[in-house]
């Protein structure tokens, strides 16, 4: 699944590709999961020109002329493909044509991808790139049980982190995914609230390194310890495959348990 790193390198090269077009039709496959109609979706983005492209967390948002807002998540296996050639694109979930006769499509061959149209506003959960110091102290306060993996995945605790980028900010931090978040040192916090941002900020710029115009996929062949290529670490120590959250993770014993 597309990850915070990934889908904010997606909607940088989206913007630059499809900012200021207008939107001429709209095509909804039978399966795409939508919290509105296919002909009220198509009826609120015809004749609407896209003013912005931004991630949201995991979701990338479309930000129309109309004021309203597409927010597209692919899910495990979804992407994105701009073509002048639609009817070429596999698996298409989601249409957009534009008026100089490309398309934005929406692929995804699980037919998991969610679209939705302007969804309920809710308090949304700190995106992972933000979070400070004090943030995550508030944030562990409030989960003080919960185990680091499955905290850091939690869309309800902070947005944007996935399994894979867990792991790395896990391994980094020198934190086992196994340790309760309320056992964390003040010291220990402050080197997670460090790595969180730092590691993602990383993996963006060796994403744009290897593929800069990708809007589709995941390159994780640069990952130091959630690569299945890889035996050891960085350091060289043997590195552990679980599964923890119900999430396959790789971790090695250098990370310290804290419970």
């Amino acid at each position: 699944m597309p990850e915070l790193p990934d889908l904010t390198v997606f909607a940088e090269n989206l913007g630059k590709r499809v900012t200021k077009k207008m939107i001429r039709s709209v095509t909804c496959g039978r399966n795409l999961r939508l919290n509105v109609s296919p002909r009220e979706l198509a009826e609120s983005l015809q004749d609407q020109v896209i003013e912005g492209v931004e991630r949201w967390g995991k979701e990338i948002r479309f930000l129309l002329g109309n004021g309203k807002i597409l927010h597209v998540h692919l899910m495990l296996t979804g992407g994105f493909v701009i073509t002048g050639k639609p009817d070429k694109v596999p698996f298409p979930q989601l249409v957009i044509g534009f008026e100089d006769d490309t398309s934005l499509v929406v692929t995804d061959e699980k037919a998991m991808a969610m679209a939705a149209l302007d969804p309920e506003k809710a308090e949304a959960s700190p995106d992972a790139l933000a979070v400070t110091v004090d943030e995550l102290k508030r944030l562990i306060s409030r989960f003080p049980k919960a185990k680091a993996k499955a905290f850091l995945i939690d869309q309800k605790v902070m947005r944007g982190i996935g399994n894979a980028y867990a792991d790395e900010i896990l391994w980094e931090a020198r934190i086992s995914p196994l340790s309760l978040m309320g056992k964390l040192t003040p010291q220990t916090i402050e080197v997670l609230a460090e790595k969180i941002p730092a590691v993602l900020q990383w993996a963006i710029v060796s994403i744009k390194e290897r593929n800069p115009g990708i809007t589709a996929g995941e390159i994780r062949d640069f990952l130091q310890v959630h690569n299945p290529s890889r035996k050891t670490s960085p350091t060289g120590r043997p590195i552990i495959k679980e599964k923890i959250a119900q999430k396959t993770t790789y971790y090695t014993d250098e990370q310290k348990l804290y419970v």
